[in-house]
């Protein structure tokens, strides 16, 4: 009896455990203003990045739609500013 009892406990400690991946969420934003002008997270995001010349860590936007900019601060401490359309 002691052998089987053995045999199960090596089988519980061996058995794989499964775990399951969560999809990634990507976020879909579109940014209109009032002169029915829009563009896009990603357009927003590349046009920071092409202000900034160097290596990105973090990247905080606000956007002001009514004055077509979006402000950012990049890696903590670089600040400006971009126009949206």
């Amino acid at each position: 009896m002691p052998r089987a009892k053995k045999v199960v406990e090596e089988a519980a400690v061996k058995a794989p455990v499964k775990r399951t991946r969560r999809k990634k969420v990507v976020p879909n934003f579109v940014i209109q203003s009032a002169a029915d002008q829009s563009v896009t997270y990603d357009a927003v995001i590349e046009k920071v990045k092409a202000a900034f010349d160097g290596e990105v860590t973090s990247i905080d936007i606000y956007v002001k739609a009514e004055e077509g900019k979006a402000y950012y601060v990049i890696n903590g401490d670089v600040t400006g500013d971009v126009d949206l359309f």
